[in-house]
């Protein structure tokens, strides 16, 4: 359970920092109103524990949809706040591998969570029970990378038990 604890904290950590605002530097690219943008970090990738953070940003309000088989339609709105150009939030995702000495159990616990100008969404904590033979990395991924994408389309960001999640940003489609 130190792992559960140690990950927990690690999310919670990087989310109670909320959604800075980022405002555009000096030279840097507006972004085009049907595109947002999107940068991956990967703050603690181990054979135990990873943790990602998924910063977004558009130029327009947005809803931000995330769905994968163990959850559908995940949603949270990218609003905008008075004086901002741009409209920014961000989703954290963490994964543990949990195995017990001398117990034959393991499990893998994933933890998402997302926000933006005091919109939210938590996904778990989950807690899974996997054959011990199972690697973190097997059953969890981020593989989204940094760049900018259309809004409104669909695109895989990772897997999760072997089935893909998708990101949606742009209009609501509930």
């Amino acid at each position: 359970m130190k792992q559960y604890t140690k990950i927990f904290a690690a999310a919670c950590g990087l989310f109670s920092a909320g959604c800075q605002s980022q405002t555009p530097t000096p030279g840097e690219a507006a972004i085009p109103s049907d595109t947002f943008h999107l940068s991956v970090e990967h703050v603690t990738t181990h054979s135990e524990e990873t943790v990602s953070l998924l910063k977004l940003r558009a130029s327009r309000e947005a809803f931000v949809h995330l769905d994968s088989a163990q959850f559908h339609h995940c949603g949270f709105l990218m609003a905008s706040s008075p004086g901002e150009p741009a409209r920014d939030g961000q989703i954290t995702f963490s994964a543990s591998r949990l195995a017990h000495e001398g117990d034959h159990a393991t499990y893998i616990q994933t933890f998402m969570h997302g926000e933006s100008s005091g919109n939210s969404v938590t996904q778990g904590p989950t807690l899974n029970p996997v054959p011990a033979a199972t690697a973190l990395d097997t059953y969890f991924s981020i593989s989204a990378t940094s760049g900018d994408y259309k809004l409104d389309t669909p695109m895989e960001i990772g897997r999760l038990a072997g089935k893909p999640i998708t990101l949606t940003v742009g209009k609501s489609t509930q």
